[in-house]
């Protein structure tokens, strides 16, 4: 036997419809939104993830050489690939671009509960907004995401990497050190760092600044710790939560935490993360801002925003609430008695599934009664019986397989009688004193 390989998963037909039901929220929102679908390559040149996030990138990816000897690995996340997508084709279309993806991405990591090597993200993406807007769009569709779950312990936290960048008197290479430092908390080396740098007096400030979140009361504390500097930004702040007020965010739903860092040098303005506090220590679930990319990937500067979504988080989070929506049941099982009803079993399942129906029918050739009870195993609302008798009249015997009572429907009015059927309630449902040919009394087991 075979093992999966570390920090993957197998996903039963359970788990994969607790998945659909998150990601489809997600889809129904975004397309209400205005964003539309693409989708990129699984994996991509290395290059392109290292002229994002640098070399160190490196030993977090799954990299390798291909027969060609070309540098390779899967894609970390969706970000890169689609600004490297905009720089190439998508350059000419009407700004802003919207767009949206979901799909598995791949990162080398140590493996914990609800952290994987190779999970799932749902993304989306604003190219050449105004900032402001696009910022409060992408926060209104990563937070009502949640809502869409249905979730309601939610959380984002709202911070502005720029103020803390207009902040730091220092180069990229030195900013980036010090950002690294904030958003690890590791305060030894940013005392370490500050003091490399001549400005140990730095240190108070910042480790002030960053235990900073609540309400938009403390961007007045915030700006009075920095005296004064990083205006702009903490006015973009204010700004954005108006907007989130039109969109009709509650306030509650969000806070600004001036220790939202997300040390990557890409990220320039507003960032965010976004919490299902329900999960305990896996409460993230994803998280986004504002960065500057296209430019990298030789692109023209252009304003940029978007945000991820953890789909395994996002599912566990609808799970330990309870939000998750019970699959659409099949609507029909349809059970031949003796080999001259299989062509016309077929040709009724056919019916069935051209018009809507989820429908499945006996491919082992089980008795009537293990096949009514195979229904009912599989949550089928009603089963179809076809023998000679029926065929003969031109009908079915139709079982509803929660109450047990069936009733013979003349085969041109199956898929009405499927669709709505209530025979519980319906003139002459009572169970039939003749079974249908060929079958056995079954009580359906209790699920």
């Amino acid at each position: 036997m075979f093992e999966r390989p570390r920090g993957t998963n197998d996903w039963g037909p359970e788990d994969m419809a607790k998945r659909r039901f998150v990601e489809s929220r997600f889809v129904q929102l975004a397309e209400s939104f205005g964003f539309r679908e693409v989708a990129t390559p699984t994996f991509e040149s290395l290059d392109l993830f290292t002229a994002k996030s640098g070399p160190a990138i490196v030993r977090e990816l799954y990299a390798f050489k291909d027969q060609g000897g070309r540098d390779l690995a899967l894609r970390p996340e969706f970000t890169a690939s689609i600004l490297r997508f905009y720089v190439s084709d998508l350059r000419s279309r009407p700004k802003p671009v919207k767009v949206y993806a979901s799909g598995n991405v791949f990162r080398y990591e140590e493996p914990q509960k609800g952290r994987y090597r190779e999970f799932s993200q749902v993304n989306a993406e604003i190219i050449g907004g105004a900032a402001l807007p696009s910022d409060a769009e992408v926060l209104a569709l990563g937070i009502g995401t949640m809502r869409a779950i249905g979730l309601k312990q939610v959380k984002a936290r709202i911070g502005n990497i720029g103020i803390l960048r207009g902040f730091l008197p220092f180069g990229t290479a030195d900013q980036a050190v010090v950002l690294h430092s904030l958003d690890k908390r590791n305060f030894a080396m940013l005392d370490a760092e500050l003091a490399r740098l001549g400005r140990p007096d730095l240190s108070a400030p910042l480790r002030q600044l960053i235990g900073l979140s609540g309400d938009a009361s403390v961007l007045d504390k915030a700006a009075k710790i920095l005296g004064g500097a990083g205006s702009a930004g903490f006015e973009h702040l204010r700004k954005i939560a108006d907007l989130l007020d039109a969109y009709g965010v509650s306030r509650k739903d969000y806070e600004f935490d001036m220790g939202v860092v997300r040390g990557l040098d890409y990220y320039t303005g507003m960032v965010f993360e976004i919490d299902s506090p329900n999960l305990g220590a896996e409460k993230q679930v994803g998280g986004g801002g504002s960065y500057n990319l296209a430019e990298v990937f030789g692109g023209e500067p252009i304003a940029q925003t978007g945000f991820a979504l953890g789909l395994d988080r996002l599912a566990m989070a609808a799970e330990a609430e309870r939000t998750i929506e019970p699959p659409r049941p099949l609507d029909a099982y349809v059970v031949p008695i003796g080999d001259t009803a299989q062509a016309k079993a077929i040709e009724i399942l056919t019916t069935l599934r051209a018009a809507g129906l989820g429908a499945d029918i006996d491919l082992v050739g089980r008795g009537p009664s293990k096949n009514l009870d195979y229904a009912n195993a599989i949550g089928a609302r009603t089963a179809i019986l076809l023998g000679e008798r029926e065929l003969k009249a031109g009908k079915a015997t139709v079982r509803d397989m929660k109450s047990g009572a069936q009733t013979e429907v003349a085969l041109a009015d199956l898929v009405d009688a499927v669709r709505g059927i209530d025979l519980t309630r319906a003139p002459g449902s009572a169970r039939p004193k003749r079974r249908a040919a060929g079958t056995r009394r079954a009580r359906p087991r209790r699920r």
